[in-house]
């Protein structure tokens, strides 16, 4: 007679990529770490073939974006009206290079591949 708990379950592990092992992160990491596996995770061939894939298009595109709507929101939080505004204008010549760069990302992504 065989000896343990339970051999088998019903439900259905939750990454594509098998079996996974406990990591410590830093707390802060946390969210960002598991949004980057996640990510990872859902381009495995369903197959379960180990060979991960280089990371592009939706997650890096996304979390770019992301990145330059933090900062507008971090500059628009930390400005200081002067005496030509009082809310910080993204529509200004300053904020062109910035602009180009996102339309780009959001656009045409292929083109900044190596």
């Amino acid at each position: 007679m065989p000896k343990g708990g339970r051999k088998s379950t019903t439900w259905e592990p939750g990454w594509n990529g098998g079996k996974t092992t406990l990591i410590r992160v830093p707390i802060v990491l946390k969210d960002d770490v598991l949004a980057y596996a996640r990510a990872v995770d859902s381009k495995l061939i369903s197959d379960k073939s180990r060979n991960i894939p280089m990371l592009k298009g939706d997650f890096l595109q996304e979390f770019t974006l992301g990145l330059i709507d933090r900062y507008i929101e971090f500059k628009r939080h930390n400005y200081h009206p002067n005496q030509n505004s009082r809310k910080l204008d993204t529509s200004t010549r300053p904020w062109d290079e910035l602009r180009k760069f996102q339309r780009l990302i959001q656009e045409t992504p292929e083109l900044l591949k190596e």
